[in-house]
């Protein structure tokens, strides 16, 4: 099915190109006139800001200074047309739209406190990829993405020090129900212990808390941030570790952008975004088409007959229709569709996935009544997964189970805010989520149906939130917030049936509700020597899913129970941070001291293990505690080069598990003790290139800590050539050095990816 569509693809894309070069072609390139721009920036109260660090960016260069004691600045020569950003740590970034018409000579800034975090982010894009506040928050803008080499989202998010799936394996290759985030050493389960958002949208998969990283073009996300530590004041239960915020572009002219590649391993990619404006009203569509016959997981010392590459298929696309409210305000619908088909690694074990959704929102801005951001939104969800056993010489596999979960879920979000006396950043909001889903499994023996297992229920989770971002001194910013979220799980259900023939063993869990109030305070001081100083304290929890309340699961000779009977996970955090700009703001450094401890972690507990089969449940561990610090650098060398690195050292032990108190002590599982990323970037008018390395020491695959997971260092890049006006060709390399590395240990060991490299070309036009 997926060649076909692919094909049809290849048909639409190919006159589109052509298009799409007439256009580069036909667009010329001019010299903009050069005129000062001069300003003040201020806070509420009309003092003077010094250290403010004012950033002129245009479509080929960059320009920054910063304001001195009377807050007064002056960018000599800019270009006639380009983006104005005001930053300073506490406050909410100013972004001035500058064209040769604008007035450039004393602009008057007035900055507002910023709130810690936003449940629906707005404006994205301008952010630096280490952000001057001392929290923990790294931004990867679409240039970034583009340079980083990698196919998927997620394998760009490893640049992110603490970022990971519940295993090292990305999601070119992993199965689906492994693609859950972690943050920070708290590890995951399967599910994802952070949100992930599109556009202030869940992409955490209803039933299961996963992710569909490929359902998302990459030519449409503008920018990605990552939030370490418990978020739920904001975010609610799914940001346990923290926050993803994916956002798209948000194009007010007619745009195009195209990307296609091909690779080793049969890869192939195309991702495209194009839009159409028309007065206040725009249609745009994007799309993305991947293919890959992948690789063979096991070793060649441990393979057999049933090891096959595993592969991927994947299609998404979507249509919007927006609106612009206002000079400020925004309206749109969209439509979105994705389809899935893997293999795992052998003949049997295959899985496909379908999701349509529709997504509505606004966003408005007034004066005087504040920003209003509403999203609505509704899925429909159908994953079929196929289980087998597998021979102890790996010479023969047997279906085990096959699965059929349907889900679906509504969803509501809406957040205000709005700035009073010029000190206080108020902010509300508002979130609705109704989850059905469930389970229905026929499992084999001998190659017979030997029973039908249906098992699922329901799950509404309601929240409300707080904060006040509160400007009480000169130069000290207190954040106050908090939200309360209420879950019930309803109409739960285990039924079994034995084949071809018996009667039914049919069992209804009562049903149970739970209540959670995850606060936050924040405190920030800054200095005008552009250092900032900041500590925060937080509760967050997540509440067990559908998927890890009913479905039982195996990945190879693991099985793995579901648990009725799970209750929340709750986090008990905090952290210290430093950040310092140095060498005219072209240098930033920051450090971050956390701790977390989490009471009630949901684990994959084993609870009997033979050569043919290891069996373990989930459970409600007991109590983890994760402790480390982070160390984030970013160096703009010239206009052009920049270079960033970050580190992490996180201990994440547990704490204690009265049913198993050897587990006490043992390392979490999945988790490294050290991680270390760097980048380098050069950005010119003909030439671009990217080189990005990632250390991941060792870890543990079980909670027993008997199948450990060797450290490995891997290298992506990137390099392209501006051929035409708006036309670039590219070669892209993942895994340059061709290492060897362990992703999972259950015990056979399954290797990470191979080198890829693949070649393509990229079409901008605006």
């Amino acid at each position: 099915m997926f060649g076909c569509l692919l094909d049809r693809l290849r048909r639409i894309c190919i006159p589109l190109c052509g298009l799409l070069l007439l256009f580069a072609l036909i667009l010329p390139l001019g010299a903009q006139e050069q005129t000062a721009i001069r300003g003040t920036v201020m806070d509420g109260t009309g003092a003077a800001i010094a250290g403010a660090e004012i950033e002129f960016r245009s479509s080929d260069s960059r320009q920054s200074t910063t304001s001195d004691v009377q807050g007064n600045f002056t960018l000599p020569e800019a270009v006639a047309s380009g983006v104005l950003l005001i930053r300073y740590p506490g406050f909410s970034l100013v972004r001035l739209e500058l064209t040769p018409d604008s007035n450039r000579e004393n602009l008057q800034i007035h900055l507002v406190p910023a709130p810690t975090n936003e449940r629906i982010v707005v404006t994205p894009g301008d952010e630096d990829r280490i952000s001057p506040v001392p929290s923990s928050q790294y931004s990867i803008a679409s240039n970034q993405i583009e340079s980083s080499g990698s196919l998927a989202l997620d394998d760009t998010l490893r640049q992110v020090p603490g970022f990971s799936l519940f295993r090292r394996s990305g999601s070119l290759f992993a199965n689906p129900t492994s693609q859950g985030v972690s943050l920070r050493g708290i590890g995951a389960s399967g599910s994802s212990r952070a949100v992930v958002l599109l556009d202030g949208i869940p992409l955490n998969d209803p039933f299961g808390g996963w992710v569909y990283w490929e359902r998302v073009p990459n030519a449409s996300v503008a920018s990605m941030t990552v939030l370490n530590g418990g978020s739920s004041d904001t975010y609610g239960g799914g940001a346990l570790g923290g926050a993803v915020d994916i956002e798209t572009r948000h194009e007010t002219s007619t745009f195009g952008h195209l990307e296609a590649s091909y690779g080793n391993e049969d890869t192939q990619y195309t991702s495209f975004d194009t839009g159409i404006s028309a007065g206040r009203w725009g249609v745009s569509a994007a799309g993305q088409a991947l293919r890959t016959r992948g690789y063979v997981l096991v070793p060649e010392n441990q393979r057999g007959v049933v090891d096959t590459p595993a592969g991927t298929g994947d299609l998404a696309g979507s249509l919007e229709l927006s609106r612009q409210l206002g000079g400020q305000g925004r309206f749109f619908v969209r439509a979105m569709t994705f389809g899935e088909s893997r293999k795992n690694g052998t003949p049997v074990q295959t899985n496909s996935t379908q999701i349509p959704e529709v997504d509505i929102g606004t966003d408005w801005t007034n004066a005087s009544a504040g920003s209003f951001s509403i999203r609505v939104y509704g899925s429909d969800e159908l994953f079929h997964q196929n289980f087998s056993a597998i021979s102890a010489d790996r010479s023969s596999e047997s279906l085990t189970n096959a699965q059929r979960s349907p889900s679906q879920q509504v969803g509501f979000a809406g957040q205000w805010r709005r700035t009073f006396a010029e000190k206080h950043t108020i902010t509300l909001g508002v979130e609705d989520r109704n989850i059905r889903g469930h389970s229905a499994e026929t499992t084999f023996a001998a190659g017979r149906s030997t029973a039908f297992v249906d098992a699922g229920g329901r799950q509404r989770i309601t929240g409300f939130f707080f904060q006040d971002a509160f400007y009480f001194a000169r130069n000290w910013l207190l954040t106050v917030g908090g939200r309360e979220d209420t879950w019930r799980n309803s109409r739960g259900f285990s039924d079994r049936t034995p084949l071809p023939s018996g009667a039914p063993a049919i069992n209804s869990f009562a049903d149970r509700s739970e209540n959670a109030f995850s606060p936050r305070v924040s405190l920030l001081r800054t200095f005008s020597s552009s250092l900032a100083l900041s500590a925060s304290v937080y509760r967050a929890f997540r509440a067990p899913t559908l998927n890890e309340l009913y479905r039982n699961f195996r990945v190879g000779n693991v099985v793995t129970n579901a648990n009725a009977n799970l209750t929340a996970e709750r986090l008990t955090g905090g952290e210290a941070g430093l950040s310092l700009r140095r060498w005219r703001q072209k240098l930033t450094i920051r450090g971050n001291l956390f701790w977390s401890d989490i009471s009630n972690p949901v684990a994959n507990v084993t609870l009997s293990t033979t050569p043919a089969l290891i069996t373990r449940q989930r459970q409600n561990l007991g109590a983890i505690q994760a402790r480390g610090v982070e160390l984030a650098a970013e160096l703009r060398l010239t206009e052009k080069v920049e270079v960033s690195a970050e580190y992490i050292l996180t201990n994440s032990t547990v704490l204690r598990f009265p049913a198993n108190p050897l587990l006490e002590g043992l390392r979490v599982p999945e988790v490294p003790e050290n991680q270390f990323n760097f980048a380098l970037g050069y950005s010119g008018r003909v030439w671009d290139a990217g080189l990005q390395g990632r250390f991941v020491g060792k870890a543990f695959d079980d909670d027993l800590n008997t199948f450990p997971l060797a450290a490995f260092f891997t290298l992506d890049g990137e390099v392209s050539r501006q051929v035409l006006p708006h036309a670039r060709l590219f070669l892209a390399v993942q895994n340059l050095t061709d290492a060897s590395y362990a992703t999972a240990a259950t015990p056979v060991l399954s290797l990470g990816p191979p080198l890829l490299v693949r070649g393509g070309f990229r079409l901008t036009f605006r």
